[in-house]
């Protein structure tokens, strides 16, 4: 520590620092006692607004992440009903496949078995109803006639034989 000698005062310019060093010092120490007495006075108000003005925040925080989670959701949904599609378009797919390799598959069975394809028994009806209609058409441009049957001659009654 220095040590101060006596009969030596500090210079004028020195005594003005030291006092505006002393001055401010004191008007922080005054600062501090009426921040104190404030926060003791107004503390329970700034509270009740800080809460309040924190409750706010979170209401819109909570927006915020409701609205950005639904947006997600929605996101996800279209994704899912995207490959929902794609799947279920697959699959069709592939029932489409397998149901023609079936009816080609019986087709050959019933083609070794001699049966007719529905081509052919469609030709044949339409064959069978061209025959009916000439043969309608036939029987009503000729007049029937049709030779009369003779009548057998009456016989005798024959008496059972026992």
């Amino acid at each position: 520590m220095a040590v101060r000698k006596k009969g030596k005062r500090a210079p004028a310019k020195a005594r003005s620092a030291m006092s505006n060093v002393i001055g401010m010092g004191h008007q922080v120490w005054l600062a501090g006692l009426g921040a104190l007495v404030r926060a003791q006075r107004e503390g329970p108000k700034l509270f009740e607004s800080l809460v309040e003005e924190g409750g706010a925040i979170e209401q819109r925080q909570r927006s915020n992440v409701k609205h950005l989670a639904q947006g997600a959701l929605k996101e996800l949904r279209e994704a899912v009903d995207t490959r929902t599609a794609q799947a279920r378009g697959k699959a069709n797919e592939a029932l489409d496949n397998l149901e023609q390799v079936f009816q080609t598959r019986v087709q050959k069975a019933l083609q070794q078995l001699g049966m007719p394809t529905s081509q052919e028994i469609g030709a044949l009806s339409r064959k069978v109803n061209e025959l009916n209609r000439s043969v309608k058409a036939l029987a009503q441009t000729k007049p029937s006639a049709a030779p009369k049957r003779a009548t057998p001659p009456a016989t005798h009654a024959e008496e059972p034989v026992f």
